[in-house]
């Protein structure tokens, strides 16, 4: 059974629903466009994926009772909602396009906590650290570079502390990637750089980029916000990382769309 579903309208034209059949909103209440055969199919996959996890759908089976379903769909918050990148994605286009506003991805400041260029001092750590991000060190060539964890809360505090800023030259190797990027990839980057805690500015903008890949994205995560190696854990434990890399492939399928300009999407011809 699924709680998200789709209704065709024309050739190539779906209306997305919610659990109570209304067209699918937006965080601001405002909804969705219909959209593309392609990207409507992927949207609701991805929702109803995380669905399945939020509230244990049963399998479909026509002996179950429709009042079973329908109390477990009374109990769908929307939280579920803030989990899939791709709503979040087309959810904020939404509203640029509304407001015909721009928006810039702010590297110079961010880019001082990045914990990809801040390893930790611990010898077990620094070494799990610097395995997880090996691809993404390795493009940005810098390697063995350390500046220190910063425990500062602002550019002034880390000048009066005399913490080492992270150099002119990764900043600017981090900045050319970003100028190339269409805008719904900015914005895509900065939905991901808020929701993983904001550990590091540079991994989103790196994967965005084609430089690492969904698995190299969540291992550096974990292993730098919860000293965690996820190839080192067992099944059980690897379902949260494989649930985070699944949230990835469905944002990036939605991705594609931006790049070939699908006329469905909020916001594509910004």
């Amino acid at each position: 059974m699924e709680i998200y579903t789709r209704k065709e309208l024309k050739a190539d034209s779906f209306e997305v629903l919610s659990a109570d059949k209304s067209v699918l909103k937006n965080h601001n209440d405002i909804p969705f466009p219909y959209l593309s055969e392609n990207i409507s199919r992927n949207l609701i996959s991805d929702l109803n994926a995380i669905a399945t996890k939020y509230y244990k759908l049963p399998e479909y089976n026509e002996e179950i009772e429709k009042v079973t379903f329908n109390n477990l769909v009374a109990t769908i918050s929307g939280e579920e909602l803030r989990q899939s990148f791709g709503y979040c994605l087309l959810s904020s286009l939404i509203e640029y396009q509304n407001e015909n506003i721009g928006f810039e991805l702010e590297i110079v400041n961010q880019i001082q906590w990045d914990r990809l260029f801040r390893l930790n001092s611990s010898s077990r750590l620094i070494i799990l650290e610097l395995n997880a991000t090996k691809k993404a060190r390795d493009f940005l060539d810098c390697g063995l570079v350390n500046f220190g964890l910063n425990y500062c809360h602002s550019i002034e505090e880390m000048k009066e502390n005399g913490v080492q800023f992270v150099s002119e030259d990764i900043v600017n190797r981090i900045n050319n990637l970003v100028d190339v990027m269409q805008f719904s990839h900015k914005i895509a980057v900065d939905i991901l750089y808020n929701f993983f805690d904001y550990f590091s500015i540079s991994i989103p903008i790196l994967w965005m980029s084609g430089k690492i890949n969904d698995e190299d994205f969540i291992a550096a995560y974990y292993a730098l916000q919860f000293g965690v190696a996820i190839y080192e854990v067992d099944e059980a434990a690897y379902e949260e990382p494989r649930f985070l890399m699944n949230r990835l492939l469905f944002l990036k399928t939605i991705l594609l769309g931006y790049q070939w300009k699908d006329q469905s999407l909020p916001g594509v011809n910004y």
